[in-house]
């Protein structure tokens, strides 16, 4: 199967919108949260070369391009983890195709279907962490970019937040099929501290981004 981080936008999108199941929603919020890092690095590369940018003090300069940095990496693994969702989403139902007939059939499926479980969670729940990664590094573009594209900073932060909030979703949907009840617990966990730094933060951003449009 080809790589859906290949494809055109309108092929992704067609493909999206079939009957095939993948690509799904995991793929799609890595995909959007991938193209909120891109908007943070689209400003900074806007800034870097302002005379306001330059005014800056060199520890101010330093940490912006330290964020940027960081969102072109977080935007690259991001661009992995649209395929890898797919994948792990088809590992799943290849566990759940397997045979079932005899005792050991039925404890090969059990065993190949709890760890791909752990999988198709902990996968999004990369997604999700990634995200809210971005939040973490789009504040410094928010405060000192060029004004004339500071709403794209703004909008990169609701692409982010909206990402951790689609990649929770698909954290939750998977944790009933995990029997390690610690795996489980601590995904949930995880996924209850995502949510409420990035709807922090994506406020703190969009409140910035305000004051200045």
């Amino acid at each position: 199967m080809s790589k859906f981080k290949n494809y055109t936008v309108e092929d992704f999108i067609a493909e999206a919108a079939s009957d095939s199941p993948a690509p799904g929603g995991g793929s799609v919020a890595a995909l959007v949260a991938a193209l909120g890092a891109a908007l943070g690095e689209m400003v900074y590369n806007l800034t870097k070369d302002k005379k306001s940018f330059a005014e800056l003090s060199e520890e101010n300069k330093t940490a912006v391009k330290a964020d940027y940095t960081a969102l072109s990496t977080l935007h690259a693994e991001l661009v992995d983890l649209i395929d890898e969702d797919t994948v792990a989403f088809n590992t799943f139902m290849d566990a759940l195709r397997l045979p079932k007939e005899t005792e050991e059939e039925i404890a090969v499926r059990k065993e190949a279907m709890a760890n791909a479980a752990i999988v198709s969670m902990q996968v999004p729940l990369d997604t999700a962490g990634k995200s809210l990664q971005i939040l973490k590094h789009m504040g410094s573009l928010a405060r000192y970019g060029n004004k004339n594209c500071i709403s794209d900073a703004g909008v990169g932060a609701y692409l982010a937040r909206a990402s951790v909030e689609s990649a929770v979703m698909n954290v939750r949907i998977n944790i009933p099929s995990v029997k390690d009840e610690e795996i489980a617990r601590q995904a949930e966990k995880s996924c209850e501290k995502y949510l409420e730094e990035a709807e922090t933060l994506c406020e703190e951003i969009v409140k910035e981004v305000y004051q200045k449009i």
